[in-house]
């Protein structure tokens, strides 16, 4: 037996940084996502998101849902695996229906059905760290969730700018 008593599962090491989004995350050993190239916490940080997204309720509610999916999407997205790029296309052009022609959020997730299943390019950010992150949602408070989850899918819009044109064209082909 250890001089430590019974040695159990690792549960929390200390708070990293996400090496994708740049979130200050909690050290944990928990199961990642099978491609999305997101440390442990923050893949668990957005888990813990999962209730308060299934409880929103109304269009104003599903876009604010689809914005956390698409922003996450789109901060985690270095793995050039195909599952990964189709991931990451598909959520820009989610986030540019959605913020520069007014797709909401219902009809987006019709319509993401048609965009998927399709070889897309590899896509990287300019940028390993975003402004507002899963940590800033999961800790605001629950009345202030949605004004950052618009900040949210706003400022990872932004970060992808080098690759706003492609998207444009990509989504153009579906819009018209």
């Amino acid at each position: 037996m250890s001089p430590f008593g019974t040695i159990g599962r690792l549960e929390h090491v200390s708070d990293v940084i996400c090496h994708e989004c740049g979130a200050l995350t909690p050290g944990t050993t928990r199961p990642v996502h099978a491609y999305m190239d997101a440390s442990p916490g923050c893949w668990q940080m957005y888990c813990e998101l999962q209730e308060w997204q299934h409880s929103l309720r109304g269009d104003h509610g599903i876009t604010t849902a689809q914005h956390v999916v698409d922003a996450y999407a789109a901060q985690h997205a270095t793995n050039p695996d195909r599952r990964d790029r189709q991931s990451v296309t598909v959520h820009l052009m989610s986030l540019c229906a959605s913020l520069e022609f007014g797709v909401s959020g219902r009809q987006r997730r019709a319509m993401i059905g048609d965009w998927t299943h399709r070889e897309y390019p590899l896509l990287r950010p300019i940028t390993d760290h975003y402004p507002v992150t899963v940590r800033d949602v999961k800790e605001a408070p629950v009345e202030r969730r949605h004004e950052v989850v618009e900040e949210m899918a706003t400022s990872t819009w932004s970060a992808w700018s080098i690759h706003h044109r492609e998207i444009r064209t990509l989504l153009a082909g579906f819009l018209a």
